[in-house]
């Protein structure tokens, strides 16, 4: 009887143990904490606000001269060039629904008809009536061609 009590005894100061070396992640931090706000001071604001707004113009001058380029490649029958500068002008976060009904008639042409269809998606979604009739042209099976580019 006195084995069984000894082996419960050494069992249940294991058991503390474990119970302890699950437990040791859960005591509180003792990170000093400091509770001090500082507000920005008035030039600080101004700062920050002239640099959004020196920002978003930077980003409507990349993409008015991304778009120009485009076009410039497009005019030109330079489908690969219009591609790779139309996606340069819709990554400054800008678009213009022509830019997207362009684009998808340009991948199409370039026999990647997924990305085309996707573009042209987008832009009869934004209410742009011509990229419904190449959908639909698309859909019956029809060839595009160059004629189809809306300079």
């Amino acid at each position: 009887m006195k084995f069984y009590y000894l082996t419960l005894i050494f069992f249940l100061s294991l058991c503390s143990d474990i119970v302890k070396a699950q437990n040791r992640y859960d005591t509180p931090a003792e990170a000093p904490i400091i509770n001090t706000y500082v507000p920005m001071s008035h030039e600080e604001m101004m700062l920050r606000a002239a640099a959004a707004v020196w920002k978003k113009r930077q980003a409507i001058e990349s993409f008015a001269e991304y778009s120009r380029t485009a076009y410039f490649y497009l005019q030109k029958k330079q489908i690969g060039h219009f591609v790779n500068y139309a996606n340069a002008a819709l990554s400054t976060g800008h678009y213009n629904i022509q830019l997207y009904y362009n684009l998808g008639i340009s991948y199409y042409l370039l026999g990647q008809q997924r990305k085309g269809k996707r573009f042209l998606k987008k832009a009869s979604k934004k209410g742009f009536t011509e990229a419904n009739h190449a959908l639909f042209a698309i859909k019956k099976k029809e060839a595009l061609s160059y004629s189809w580019f809306i300079l």
